[in-house]
């Protein structure tokens, strides 16, 4: 047994559950070494999982196979989350440098984070519905959030527009009430 699962237990029991754990054993390739290497360990990324450059999937997988479609699948369901969190977090953040309450938003952005991080662990399990199942929890969560950012972008041009309204009458009066005095200063 690699020594890589006594602190990845979990990535290594959703391993030992996939297709590639009877694969792996045929071809007497070590499990985490494969995909990871052993002593030049590289973080992993996005990058590796899918069908494009750099992608350890392509070792092993050739376009048509089930698991080039699987592997691709997985990486567009990543994709597609990392893209909603971004487009959340950015219209989260415009609102809250517009002075605007998003804070309840920004705990459950965390949520939504959660999710992605879920799902690049749930790779290990070689499931593409088991990845989406986690990133569509993650996206629900980061549309609502987007949805609360464009929310707090409304009230602010609300807000302003009512200042501005509120500005023009006062010097509205403010102008009147100096023309009054104008003319009772005149008599």
């Amino acid at each position: 047994e690699i020594v890589c699962s006594t602190c990845h237990v979990f990535q290594a029991l959703l391993f030992d559950e996939s297709p590639h754990k009877k694969a792996f054993a045929a071809m007497n390739l070590a499990a985490c070494i494969a995909c990871h290497s052993n002593h030049g360990i590289v973080p992993p990324t996005d990058a590796m999982l899918g069908t494009g450059p750099g992608s350890i999937c392509l070792n092993c997988h050739v376009e048509g196979d089930a698991g080039y479609a699987k592997a691709a699948q997985m990486s567009q369901s990543i994709a597609e989350l990392e893209k909603a969190l971004a487009n959340s977090d950015a219209i989260l953040d415009r609102a809250e440098r517009s002075g605007m309450e998003v804070s309840q938003p920004k705990l459950e952005q965390g949520e939504a984070q959660e999710n992605l991080i879920k799902a690049r662990f749930n790779i290990h399990s070689f499931d593409p519905a088991k990845v989406a199942e986690v990133v569509a929890a993650g996206k629900k969560l980061a549309a609502k959030t987007y949805r609360a950012g464009r929310e707090a972008l409304r009230e602010r041009d609300f807000r302003r527009k009512g200042l501005a309204i509120s500005l023009i009458t006062i010097l509205v009066v403010l102008f009147g009430l100096r023309m009054k005095l104008r003319s009772i200063e005149a008599r």
